[in-house]
């Protein structure tokens, strides 16, 4: 199972048959292009119930790398808001009930990505399949 540059592990197929993310499809060009699986020696995944497994591509269901070097440590603030809640440009033409951002709300005081974090993610099942 191909790693996709939005993070996730492919999950899908496009409309051409290639290895896709369907977490991320339409909103990120990065869904659909394949990069070189991170080193995942050592690594943990965690699920949202708490279940914590072994970080694998092929295993665990919507796994998402959150390490060195992935799209997680490099556009999520320390702040807790993703890069594009700083940006005016951004929030002026996409968040209609807000268009201030968190600089200018006053949450954060600008940018500071927040680094690999500690367990990539994954979906255990725990609330069912459909």
């Amino acid at each position: 199972m191909p790693m996709m540059k939005c993070g996730h592990a492919a999950n899908a197929t496009n409309g051409h048959g290639q290895p896709s993310c369907a977490i991320c499809a339409g909103l990120t060009p990065n869904a659909d292009i394949v990069v070189d699986a991170p080193d995942l020696t050592g690594r943990m995944a965690k699920c949202a119930c708490g279940r914590i497994e072994p970080s694998e591509l092929k295993q665990r269901a919507c796994f998402e790398y959150c390490g060195p070097g992935s799209q997680e440590a490099a556009n999520s603030c320390k702040c807790g808001y993703h890069f594009c809640a700083h940006q005016a440009e951004y929030m002026a033409r996409n968040v209609p009930s807000n268009r201030k951002t968190v600089v200018e709300q006053g949450k954060c005081s600008g940018f500071v990505a927040r680094g690999p974090l500690e367990f990539d993610r994954y979906y255990c099942g725990h609330a069912g399949w459909d």
